[in-house]
């Protein structure tokens, strides 16, 4: 039993994973579409149907994900709850209430997944907002003060000319931007919550 135990906590924090990373991939990817759509308008008329499906195909990850995530959280916590919670039977189920408690090492292991899991998403939530940090001055400058062949300026919301080489750019800085916004309560979230856990856990 302690075994089938372990490896279905490893399944559930797996499954956790792959969900929060789709949908974090989803958001950001939709969010930025959509801005680039229709709200800085710097996506061309003809491109402006692959961009849709774009935002669908964002979206759809972002509807796959984020329920998969949620429903294997919570089923996570709901454990948590259940083994953390004494037990309240009488004296003379004292055997039963023995064998229904993990092992001590099904409960270490149990506990250093799960530790896994919330270090992983840190460093997860804590690498996009590094990497997209570090493209956010270079974009600003190919978007904004790097000129290609003639002098070229950033798409004009409601302007209907040709998009120039330096919208990319400003796309890219785009994305950057709503990156970091997404990874920093990611990575956030999942430092406090390791410190919360390694604080309540008791002393050796």
């Amino acid at each position: 039993m302690a075994p089938r135990n372990v490896v279905r906590t490893i399944y559930l924090y797996l499954v956790t994973v792959v969900g929060i990373v789709m949908a974090l991939t989803g958001l950001i990817g939709a969010i930025t579409s959509i801005l680039n759509l229709y709200v800085f308008r710097l996506i061309t008329p003809d491109g402006v149907q692959n961009e849709l499906a774009s935002v669908l195909g964002f979206s759809s990850a972002v509807l796959v994900g984020a329920p998969v995530w949620l429903y294997h959280w919570n089923i996570i916590q709901e454990t948590r709850q259940h083994v953390a919670r004494p037990s309240a039977r009488p004296s003379g189920e004292a055997s039963d209430v023995a064998a229904s408690i993990p092992a001590p090492q099904v409960e270490a292991r149990r506990d250093l997944v799960r530790r896994l899991y919330i270090y992983l998403l840190c460093a997860i939530g804590l690498f996009i907002v590094m990497f997209n940090l570090v493209n956010i001055a270079p974009n600003i400058y190919r978007g904004f003060f790097m000129s290609s062949g003639p002098y070229s300026s950033p798409a004009v919301p409601d302007s209907t000319a040709t998009t120039t080489g330096n919208t990319y750019a400003v796309q890219s800085l785009i994305r950057n931007i709503v990156a970091v916004l997404v990874g920093i309560p990611v990575w956030l979230f999942h430092w406090h919550l390791g410190q919360r856990e390694e604080r309540d856990l008791p002393a050796e």
